[in-house]
């Protein structure tokens, strides 16, 4: 499995927190979050935002690009959310193979 970093930001108009229709949706969408990741094959090692900043970030271990992607789509964070998927090292990784 391949380390991916998951960037999304979106707009304060859409922003789940002060907007009930979107809130609604991302609750349901996200309800079945675990259910997803197994069928992408997604392992979710961190899912975080800097409050009132519009961001959120999350870092899985996945297959592939295209499954973070349908992930991100399935659980409804790509319905309001500009993406940005980039694939990544662990530093520890790194420092080994030096």
């Amino acid at each position: 499995m391949e380390m991916f970093l998951a960037h999304m930001s979106h707009s304060a108009e859409s922003c789940y927190l002060f907007n009930d229709k979107r809130r609604a949706e991302l609750k349901g969408l996200a309800s079945n979050k675990n259910e997803m990741a197994k069928k992408h094959e997604i392992k979710v090692i961190a899912a975080v935002y800097p409050p009132l900043e519009h961001e959120i970030y999350y870092i899985v271990e996945a297959p592939s690009h295209k499954a973070v992607e349908r992930y991100l789509k399935a659980i409804g964070l790509a319905a309001y959310n500009k993406i940005e998927i980039k694939y990544v090292e662990s530093m520890e990784a790194v420092l080994e193979r030096l």
